[in-house]
């Protein structure tokens, strides 16, 4: 026998024996393996490839040269690398679900075979809708007993549950065997760094509600497959929601991983080894809490390319391939391959690897399995080893830095509506404390929608043209559901006496201190003669006048200076007659505002652009000499990468920007004073786009308010950028993030993207600044400060043994704003663009390491000195060893920032405790001989720009603040269109290049100190969060609070509601006697809270962020006492006595929502819904149908009645039958409807409705082949011009060729700059047979709607089809 080749393997047999595969020739015979510590046999019968198994004494990683011989003589001289037994490969079974994306939510949910070409061109042929995925892996569980698979977004679970309960006993079987998972506990993969921690924690309420309390499942693992990077608090968030694991592909790396190539081209799968920490890490953010966390290294899609291969053996050889490399990364012996990817069913081979590998070898075993036991496997051998997983505070952002700015009005919705929900549900709960019923249904909607909206290829601006679309119109809706409830509560509160006869204008603050800020209310004068208007003894302003005949005040937008406005509460003005009124008037001479703090001076020939920036406090000037501020620079973008081939996600800069506004003169300047303050208002054009600019500084102020209106915009591949170059020395970018704050690195935005993809833009919350989270004073041995360097973001090398100081370390840092990264000192640093999808500024290097080590000797011989100087008189040691450059100097175009002195390194022996004690001031301070640093000496101050719903943004490396406003891109999805025909905006471009007008409103705010000092947190509420005003009747002054926050920190009320969740749980609202009060804490520092409610606390008791019940707190004369940690949130469910519910009308409502692309269930969540099968019959006789009624409620039986609704001269029998479900029971009726002798050719429906409205449709054919056609055909003109104070309507003929009546559900569709334009913008119509109707929709101008050019349409539904109508142009003039 011979011998042609010996290859050492990672398997093991049972032994363990660990294989050695032979290729032979001219077997049989026997062969021996020897070598030292091994020894093996076998008796070779047939080949040509033999395994044998040998016993090896030599520690794993041990090289030992082995001989294999045969009995005949022939031998062989190879290397056996001593492998490590006991390793597990947990194959989870999945599919990754986007409900809407390229395509609809119909077509996803349940149409996409019936989608068309349209719908089916970007369509892989493996891939399936949510429900036939669903079936499909329910019947490879029921043939296979050792087939297991998760389950997840509740985008296809709810309506898969809820129309097919007839799955529900066995979906709840494979939960309780073991066999399926329920995945995620959101309701959907949200993109959390684009969405408040507000729309978060309502995600996890609503999907873990769902997923637990409904279903009956029990989510552990946050499953964010393909989430575009991830809020730093998200950790904490979920922890804190009752999940103990977390598991996505995108974070720490770009956007495929570290497996999967994107800096350098390559073929085959990339080194999991580049990333720094183990593939099982402990995610923690600034609140401290976190979760085990895995990353896929080869993303959700590693293990589905075993589908691809055509034999068992291929599949096994891929998986093995997959652990050769995952290994390398895990934690533990224990390796996660998810084996699925975007909609696909069961891949074929997965329980047959599992039966067919397990029975030849015992390591790896290939086991289809569960995430939630990885997770145990990970733990427990973590625990038996006495190891803890590296902790990681790392900020995974950013990915995909064009979703920040794609289809910008998505993120200015959700921002928007996120704020006016809040404040509507917090005084709605007070207001219900006072006598009204709190909405629960419209509530719960509204954050429904919002939840909805949050989904990764949603908000993000991913999506296709029709998609985004549908997307407006929910937040439209949730828009409204919010203002509803808002305006209902306000109207319930303020002062309770009469006042006496008059008017005044009561003032309601959200915010949890006083606040002093401008207040617009319109007021109507019904009978002529008021010249003038007073609001108490403040000056006022008014605008936008209209008149009466007489040149007497008929209206007007208030508009005065609120002064101490009690924290969440109110306070009220008598609203009087004046002398004449007060308005703008335009001023001559030098183009110059100034309030008490800033002087603001623009540059006519400069575009009208910023050039001077006067901090009147100090006298600073806050601009770079020589530069400009509040200029615009536009970009010309690639439609797609060049190489990743995606076009929307990523920001696509050929190079530096090809446009700026300050390169030519404005076309006009005016400048204008009022009573109130100065403002400017600049015109211009740059490139593709013309915008009118206005700077306004209110007197008593401490905030330049800026808003940049493009009036109209012709780009093709731009992106727009607003830019103000900060002067602030040795400052740092730093944002705010969900309920906290970090350090953000420097953006690279002048770069050409084919070479250089990163920019490093960064999402943010509020605000972004140029200020410091902490910093490093340097002393001489004389105590003197020599120097200050700022660090925002830093890498912790640390050897495993000191985990626990390590976590302590990284706790204390993040709490203060810093991320960091651990990482060994013998593993791949943190720092290179290729592989990290951020960059560090300061490395800590903790004890006596090589990297220590190494460091020293770079640095030369005065810092080892100084370090062992330091541990022989202090026994512990702290020494700041300068990087080589400059931070701003090798912070470049695809940086490697890996070398030992790239970055300064702050060398800690012996001293992370008072280290960890000095982070909580904010300032470490170094004292050494050695003080020179090439970073500048940082000066202490801040600027920083708030956004209202505007995140995209960058700090560029000479401190220029730049905000992304708006961007056009032309790359796939860009007009991407389902359900014809084709809809584009009027001018035939697609909705994606956003060529229509649009508004930003920012404010810049700089101060002395970093951000707290500049009380930024507060700031950036403020201008989201603005104070509601509303005129009643009553003249006398009155104030009142309804809740007081007591504190010596920084803590803000995050959500005030009625204690519990019933609607996201199957539950009904009713009567509560406590409210549940979320606090953060907003400055990173440790404080205690007294918490006064509008009435003594009867009890208090902490819940999590599910509102389960936790420990009694205590309760002092009726004030809740509470503690909150560094950047904490906390909730208090507190008794105040009865909170009722309102009672919601009955509404109609579609079962088949998802039909209608209108995002998640209707108002009130569907309890009960009622489905009609077949959806389709041909009529020639009798016709047998099933109505299945079906409940999701976990407590109440349903009782109720379903009504059969049969066209004109048809009868159905039974008509009507009433049913009485148990929690969470269905029941099904079969109904016999007969037809006239003669019916009428054509589509008939036949309707199933339950008493509270939800109805569901079948269709039944006479003489016909598919469903009815519903035109819409505008009457109007194409495009509608009006201005300010004007009202019309806009008229819509209907028509159907339906054979009897039906019902069509229209919905208007606008950006949401125009929203209040058309105050009622859907109806449902009835169209009787064959007729015809003329739905009229109200407009209505503001008088203070700015000018600008948009666009409407409607969409049409009627039981699942749906189009969209011609769009029609809006336009306001000025």
């Amino acid at each position: 026998m011979r011998i042609l080749a010996v290859t050492g393997t990672e398997l093991f047999v049972t032994g363990p024996l660990q294989v050695v595969r032979v290729e032979v020739a001219d077997w049989p015979g026997r062969m021996d393996i020897t070598g030292d510590g091994v020894r093996g046999h076998a008796d070779v019968h047939s080949g040509p490839v033999v395994e044998v198994g040998v016993e090896c004494t030599a520690p794993p990683g041990t090289e030992v040269p082995i001989q294999v011989t045969t009995g005949d003589g022939h031998s062989a001289d190879a290397t056996l690398v001593v492998a490590e037994p006991g390793w597990t490969v947990w194959m989870v079974s999945h599919f990754h679900y986007d409900p809407v994306w390229w395509n609809t939510q119909a077509a996803y949910t349940a149409m996409w075979d019936r989608a068309g070409r349209l719908g089916t061109e970007f369509r892989a042929g493996f891939q399936h809708t949510g429900f036939d995925l669903v079936r499909l892996h329910l019947e490879t569980a029921r043939r296979d007993p050792d087939y297991k698979f998760v389950l997840a977004e509740l985008d296809y679970l709810k309506p898969y549950w809820d129309s097919h309960p007839e799955d529900r006993r066995y979906l709840r079987t494979l939960l309780d065997e073991g066999r399926l998972e329920l995945m995620g506990g959101t309701y959907n993969e949200p993109s959390t760094n684009l969405t408040s921690a507000e729309s978060t924690i309502r995600n996890l309420v609503h999907g873990i509600g769902f997923q637990r309390d409904i279903v009956g499942g029990d989510p552990r693992t946050a499953w964010q497959l393909d989430v575009f990077g991830h809020d730093p608090q998200f950790p904490g968030l979920v922890a804190d929601a009752g999940l103990d694991s977390s598991s996505w592909a995108r974070g720490p790396f770009h956007q495929w991983g570290p497996m999967l190539w994107t800096h350098e081209p390559r073929d085959g799968w990339g080194d999991p080894a580049t990333m720094q920490f183990s593939s099982e890490f402990e995610w923690i953010s600034p609140s401290g809490r976190g979760v085990l966390t895995h990353y896929m290294p080869a993303h959700y899609s590693a293990g589905w390319h075993i589908d691809a291969q055509p034999t068992l053996a291929g599949a096994e050889q891929h998986v093995y391939e997959l652990f050769l490399l995952l290994k390398q990364v895990a934690a533990t012996r224990n390796v996660l391959l998810p084996v699925g990817t975007d909609y696909t069913p069961p891949a074929k081979w997965v329980t047959r690897i599992q039966r067919d590998w397990n029975a030849r070898y015992t390591s790896p075993r290939f086991v289809c399995g569960l995430p939630s036991e990885f997770f145990a496997a990970v733990r427990s051998q973590l625990d038996r080893e006495g190891r803890t997983p590296s902790p990681q505070t790392r900020d995974m952002n950013p990915v995909y830095t064009g979703k920040d700015v794609s289809f910008i009005d998505t993120k200015q919705a959700q921002r928007h509506v996120e704020a006016l929900l809040v404040d509507a549900e917090l005084f709605a709960t007070v207001a219900a404390a006072h006598g009204a019923g709190f909405p629960h249904e419209a509530v719960d909607k509204a954050w429904r929608q919002l939840v909805y909206g949050a989904h990764h290829d949603a908000i993000t601006g991913s999506e296709s043209d029709q998609v985004y679309l549908d997307l407006l119109a929910g937040w439209r809706e949730a828009h409204d559901l919010a203002a509803s409830v808002l305006d209902g509560a306000l109207r319930r509160l303020g002062p309770e006496d009469g006042g006496g006869p008059g008017r005044r204008v009561v003032v309601f603050n959200p915010s949890a201190w006083p606040r002093t800020d401008l207040v617009r209310v319109r007021v109507e004068f019904g009978e002529p003669g008021t010249a003038g208007v007073s609001v108490g003894d403040r000056p006022t302003l008014l605008e936008h006048v209209r008149r009466h005949a007489d040149g007497t005040v008929a209206a007007a937008d208030v508009v005065f200076r609120a002064a101490d406005v009690p924290a969440l509460g109110y306070r009220a003005w008598p609203l009087t007659e004046a002398g004449a009124a007060a308005g703008w008037s335009e001023v001559g001479g030098t183009p110059v505002i100034e309030n008490e703090v800033y002087r603001v001076t623009v540059d006519p020939a400069r575009g009208g652009c910023v050039s001077s920036l006067v901090d009147l406090r100090t006298g600073r000037e806050l601009l770079q000499p020589g530069r400009v501020g509040n200029e615009l620079l536009v970009y010309d973008e690639y439609p797609a990468h060049p190489r990743f081939h995606e076009g929307p996600w990523h920001l696509l800069p050929k190079g530096p920007a090809t446009h700026g506004s300050a390169r030519g003169p404005a076309g006009s300047v005016r400048v204008e004073h009022s009573p109130l303050g100065e403002r400017i208002t600049v015109t211009g054009g740059t490139g593709p786009l013309r915008h009118t600019q206005t700077l306004t500084l209110w007197h008593g102020g401490d905030r330049l308010e800026l808003t940049t209106r493009v009036d109209d915009f012709t780009g093709e591949d731009h992106l727009v950028r607003l830019c103000w170059p900060a002067a602030v020395a040795g400052g740092l970018p730093v944002s705010e993030v969900g309920n906290a704050v970090v350090g953000r690195g420097f953006g690279l935005i002048d770069v050409d993207a084919e070479q250089a993809p990163w920019t490093l833009d960064n999402p943010a919350q509020h605000w972004f600044a140029v200020s410091s989270t902490a910093r490093v004073d340097v002393h001489d041995l004389a105590g003197t400060r020599r120097h200050t360097r700022a660090f925002g973001i830093a890498e912790i090398i640390a050897e495993d043994a000191d985990r626990a100081g390590v976590r302590d370390l990284a706790v204390a840092l993040v709490r203060r704003g810093v991320t960091a990264t651990t990482s060994r000192p013998d593993g791949p640093r943190y720092g290179r663009l290729a592989v990290d999808s951020n960059l560090p500024d300061v490395r800590i290097s903790v004890g006596r390491t090589a990297f220590t080590a190494a460091v020293l000797a770079a640095a030369g011989p005065g810092y080892a000195d100084e370090v062992d100087r330091q541990l022989a008189a202090d026994g512990r040691a702290r020494v700041l060893v300068p990087a080589a450059k400059a931070l701003t100097g090798v912070w470049l175009p695809n940086a490697d920032l890996t070398g030992v002195l790239d970055l300064p390194v702050l060398v800690v022996v012996d001293d992370v405790e008072a280290l960890c004690a000095d982070l909580a001031t904010g300032v470490v301070p170094v004292t050494q001989p050695l003080t020179g640093l090439p970073d500048p000496d940082l000066d202490d101050r801040t600027v920083a720009l708030v956004n209202r719903g505007v995140p995209g943004f960058a700090v560029d490396t000479t401190g220029a603040l730049h905000l992304s406003l708006l961007r056009s891109c032309t790359g796939w999805p860009s007009g991407v269109w389902i359900d014809p025909p084709r809809r584009t905006a009027p001018d035939g471009s697609t909705f994606q290049q956003q060529h229509w007008t649009h508004t930003f409103d920012a404010a810049l705010v700089a101060g002395a100190g970093d951000w707290r000092a500049t009380g930024l947190v507060r700031h950036g509420h403020e201008v989201n969060h603005p104070l509601h005003a509303r005129v009643t009747d009553g003249a006398a002054a009155a104030s009142g609070g309804y809740v007081t926050v007591e504190s010596d920190g920084d803590v803000v009320v995050a959500a005030l509601k009625p204690t519990g969740n019933p609607l996201a749980s199957g539950a009904a609202a009713t009567a509560v006697d406590s409210v549940t009060v979320r606090l953060y804490e907003a400055a990173g520092r440790p404080t205690d809270v007294r918490l006064r409610l509008w009435t003594p606390a009867t009890g208090a008791t902490a819940t999590n962020l599910l509102e389960a019940p936790g420990d009694a707190l205590p309760v002092r004369d009726g004030e809740v006492l509470l503690s909150l940690g560094g950047a904490d949130i906390a909730q208090a469910a507190v008794r105040v006595g009865p909170i009722a519910a309102a009672v919601a009308p009955a509404e109609p409502a579609y079962a088949k929502y998802w039909l209608h692309n209108t995002g998640p269930a209707p108002t009130g969540n569907l309890p009960v819904t009622v489905h009609l099968d077949p959806p389709v019959s041909v009529v020639d006789g009798p016709v047998a149908v099933t109505v299945t009624v079906a409940s999701d409620l976990t407590a109440d039986r349903a009782l109720g009645a379903v009504e059969l609704v049969v066209p004109p001269g048809w009868n159905a029998s039974p008509s009507a039958f009433p049913y009485d479900l148990a929690p969470g029971g269905h029941t099904r009726h079969e109904v016999v409807v007969r037809p006239p002798d003669r019916p009428g050719s054509g589509v008939h429906w036949l309707r199933a409705r339950t008493e509270r409205g939800v109805e569901d449709v079948a269709r039944l054919l006479v003489g016909a082949d598919g469903p009815e056609i519903v035109t819409a055909v505008w009457s109007d003109p194409s495009e509608l011009v009006l201005r300010p104070g004007q009202e019309t309507e806009i008229a819509l003929n209907l028509a159907t060729d339906a054979a009897g009546p039906i019902s069509v559900e229209v919905q208007l569709i606008s950006p949401w700059h125009t929203w209040d334009l058309f105050p009622a913008p859907a109806a449902l119509v009835e169209l009787p047979a064959g007729g015809r109707s003329t739905l009229r929709l109200p407009v209505r101008v503001p008088a203070g709607h700015g000018p600008g050019r948009w666009w409407a349409l409607c969409r049409i539904a009627h039981a699942g089809e749906l189009h969209y109508t011609e769009p029609i142009t809006v336009a306001v003039t000025a």
